[in-house]
């Protein structure tokens, strides 16, 4: 297939600093390709150069020297991290520039969009938007121009699991190539087909999700240097992480997994070394008492609007608590409710008093540029006190990848991803025995992630962290708090356990009536009479309905983990993820008619 693009022996430095250095690759069409590095690595520089300057709008979509070739005509769409609008744009106007002349005949693709992304009305005023609300506008503009190459930088930021999910579908549905700088590790593994990794000014090419990446960079590493020990014990643990998760289950997968695995593990000074600068260990602020954190019957309303009801809740010790639910259903307001910045409308919380909170809020303190990285996370202070004595802030800031050389640069010429270093680095140098962490893995590089997450589960305090990273949730928490339909409710494990606990969003049923989860057809049966002769023939024939039923979900669950079928049958995904949906709806709907009829019976 011939490429759209092509970058050849390209180079491109800022100062002193060299970021790419005769780096070569190619773009085809209907690739779909995930562009990963460490933070500052010049992911976001070569994505701007790759789509051009009539695209990027930016003095640094040129390279210093080498050559990038485009296919003639070719449709580009850039949704950059910080995106763009004329001055009195609207929502419909923005959707529109996208639409092109083909404006009032997609009218009805508009509308699904536009609810697809919750977008705000179409008279808004872009400029009167949060982040969040611009960049999702952004995509929508992107999308719906249906362009040949579609470039992303961190699409999945500020996206709730909801929108996530979808833009997941919509993007292996794209009928054109994607080009995208992302951390999130399950978006890449569900999208991507190739990975693009930029390490220390080359470019490497894998290809798969980032499944498969890890797997193949562990085999790259292992002719590597010895100086590479800590990036491969990244990569070791991700490997286990992988192996222990359910889709490592296949032989062929895990029998693959261990051998690159055991090839990590011979390779020349992989052995971890406790107390290497990857392992960053956070400070406790002391030891917790006996109460940490209550809700006893907690209730708010923002808006005229009620967030949460009767709310209880208790932090034990070594817990650590995801919060997740879709973006405007009070998560923040939760957060801050519990510690003290806002007085709930019914209820109490409680603090425990050797309880000192650390928070990392998604505002963010501001950095000063004219300061240096270990002037800003010093703070005055020259160490960091950890439970084994104190140590440099120097040391401290090795342990989050800033060496000597990044202690003692300018704010001012961090990458945005390196800046989100320095404000994490901030907070957890102060200390705290509960962390109190609001998205902190947003323009985190993979390997700083690696380390945070390393970091938490060793942590001897408690953490309370609201994110939208699943895989950053499955290895760290112990307990997810959810915002849904049924209000918010608590569950003992990962991610992952929620998900496959979660009560389905309630439907309707032929006649017009809620299908009721199981409690409540328990609850129904109890007072209803004996079993019909109709019933109990039903009842007989439970077994091998639900066996059926089931049968067809993995059917369909098989066809869309095909990447084949979003080449074959893209136009037919929207309405395949429908008819997936609605089969997890049927039986879900015969286990609550069943548990009905046996109590019924009873």
């Amino acid at each position: 297939m011939p490429a759209i693009l092509t970058v050849q022996h390209v180079n491109k430095s800022f100062g002193s600093r060299r970021v790419l250095e005769d780096v070569s690759c190619a773009i085809h069409d209907r690739d779909r390709v995930g562009l990963v590095g460490l933070n500052g690595a010049g992911k976001s520089t070569l994505l701007r150069m790759m789509v051009g300057p009539s695209e990027s709008d930016t003095k640094d979509s040129e390279p210093d020297s080498g050559l990038i070739t485009r296919q003639r005509g070719l449709t580009v769409a850039y949704v950059p991290q910080e995106p763009r609008f004329a001055d009195d744009a609207t929502v419909a106007g923005a959707l529109a520039e996208g639409l092109g002349a083909d404006a009032d005949s997609r009218e009805y693709e508009v509308r699904g969009l536009s609810a697809a992304l919750a977008l705000p009305p179409g008279t808004s005023r872009v400029s009167s938007l949060s982040g969040g609300e611009r960049r999702r506008v952004a995509l929508g503009r992107a999308l719906i121009s249906r362009p040949q190459l579609l470039a992303l930088d961190e699409p999945t930021n500020h996206l709730d699991g909801r929108i996530t999910d979808w833009l997941e579908l919509r993007l292996r549905a794209h009928d054109g190539a994607l080009l995208l700088v992302t951390h999130d590790r399950y978006f890449l593994d569900r999208v991507a087909t190739r990975i693009l990794e930029v390490d220390r000014g080359q470019i490497f090419s894998y290809d798969g999700g980032y499944t498969r990446f890890i797997e193949q960079q562990a085999e790259r590493l292992t002719t590597e240097s010895a100086k590479e020990q800590a990036r491969r014990s990244f990569i070791r643990r991700e490997l286990d992480w992988i192996r222990r998760g359910p889709q490592a289950r296949a032989t062929k997968q895990q029998a693959r997994i261990d051998r690159f695995d055991n090839q990590v593990a011979a390779a020349p000074g992989i052995d971890d070394v406790r107390g290497d600068a990857m392992q960053l260990r956070l400070p406790t602020g002391g030891r917790l008492g006996k109460t940490i954190l209550e809700a006893r019957g907690l209730s708010q309303s923002m808006g005229g609007r009620r967030l949460f009801t009767g709310l209880d809740f208790i932090m034990k010790p070594g817990d650590r608590i995801g919060v997740v639910g879709d973006n405007g259903v009070g998560k923040t307001t939760l957060v801050r409710t519990l510690l003290g910045e806002l007085v709930p409308e019914e209820g109490t919380v409680v603090m425990g008093q050797n309880t000192k909170v650390a928070y990392l809020d998604q505002t963010r303190a501001t950095l000063r540029d004219d300061k240096t990285v270990l002037q800003e996370v010093s703070d005055g202070n020259d160490h960091v006190f950890l439970e084994d004595g104190p140590i440099h802030v120097r040391t401290f800031l090795r342990m989050l990848r800033f060496d000597d050389r990044f202690a003692d640069t300018p704010i001012g010429v961090l990458s945005g991803g390196e800046r989100n270093r320095v404000q994490l680095a901030r907070l957890l140098r102060r200390g705290g025995n509960l962390l109190v962490l609001d998205e902190p893995t947003n323009d985190l590089d993979l390997m700083t992630m690696g380390v945070l997450e390393d970091a938490l589960t060793d942590f001897a305090g408690c953490a309370l962290v609201v994110s939208h990273d699943r895989w950053f949730l499955d290895k760290i928490a112990t307990g997810i708090l959810a915002f849904d339909h049924t209000g918010v409710t608590f569950y003992e494990g990962n991610y992952s356990s929620y998900l496959a606990r979660r009560p389905p969003v309630p439907t309707l049923n032929a006649d017009g009536e809620p299908i009721r989860t199981k409690k409540q057809a328990a609850a129904v049966a109890a007072k209803a009479k004996k079993l019909t002769w109709k019933e109990e023939r039903e009842l007989e024939g439970m077994e091998a309905a639900i066996a059926v039923a089931e049968a067809e979900l993995q059917r369909r669950e098989t066809e869309l983990a095909d990447p084949d079928i979003y080449k074959t049958r893209g136009a037919e995904m929207a309405a395949l993820a429908t008819a997936l949906d609605q089969q997890r709806t049927t039986v879900e709907q015969l286990y609550a008619r069943w548990q009905e009829l046996e109590a019924k019976a009873k």
